[in-house]
């Protein structure tokens, strides 16, 4: 097994812990982290949206796993179905984010009001969808491929390690930092890891993590100006 076929079926377990750590409430009793109920009129959209999220995790260490073990025909065919995956992640996700707001605008998120955090939970799907978008597009070349897919797992499992105790103990629960921290964090320890086995060093992934940094404190600045507000005030209203 090539070091670089192995690091990528490794980053897929370790995505697949952090999902079940911090999503134990409510895979194991249907509730929030906090043991509070989901509310019905979420319900349905909540159990689309995360099982597609749980989906999508265990289908990237599913992929990786083919194709360490040189299984390339079966990673292509399954590639799509992980496709309409990530195309239902993309649509449920903005509406669990306008609904859950939208049920209780006055929540503090990471010390977000939060119609602020609705723009952070929008960027995140976002990026998400261009990171899958360029991977599909890419699929042929495995150097851009493989890392666009990973960063698309690293921007979205922020909603875990978000929910993990022993995460928020270290980055604590402030705006940006409380949610990015540990992601971006992550995502080094990724890149540096990848870069001691292969002895190279992954552009594209660095690149990746970079525009994820960026674009989230843009957005994290974007979401407390007025016009944000003004716009969000709008949107909950429909």
């Amino acid at each position: 097994m090539k070091p670089d076929r192995f690091f990528y079926t490794a980053a897929g377990a370790i995505f697949l812990v952090l999902i079940v750590l911090g999503f134990q409430h409510y895979i194991f009793h249907g509730k929030h982290s906090d043991d509070s109920p989901i509310a019905p009129v979420m319900l349905a959209i909540v159990v689309a949206h995360s099982s597609a999220i749980f989906a999508w995790f265990v289908g990237f260490f599913v992929q990786a796993l083919l194709i360490s073990t040189h299984n390339r025909r079966v990673h292509m065919t399954l590639g799509w179905g992980v496709v309409g995956i990530a195309a239902l992640i993309a649509v449920t996700g903005p509406l669990v984010a306008y609904r859950s707001i939208q049920v209780a605008p006055e929540q503090v998120i990471f010390d977000w009001p939060g119609p602020q955090f609705l723009l952070v939970m929008f960027t995140e799907i976002a990026l998400f969808a261009a990171f899958v978008t360029i991977g599909v597009l890419n699929r042929k070349r495995p150097r851009i491929h493989r890392p666009m897919m990973l960063m698309a797992c690293i921007v979205i499992v922020s909603g875990a390690t978000a929910r993990i105790a022993q995460v928020g103990s270290i980055f604590g629960y402030h705006h940006w930092m409380g949610i990015f921290g540990p992601v971006v964090s992550l995502g080094a320890l990724l890149l540096v890891v990848r870069a001691a086995m292969t002895r190279s060093f992954d552009r594209p992934f660095a690149m990746g993590l970079a525009v994820m940094v960026v674009v989230t404190l843009i957005a994290g600045r974007l979401a407390v100006t007025s016009t944000w507000v003004d716009w969000a005030g709008m949107i909950l209203k429909r």
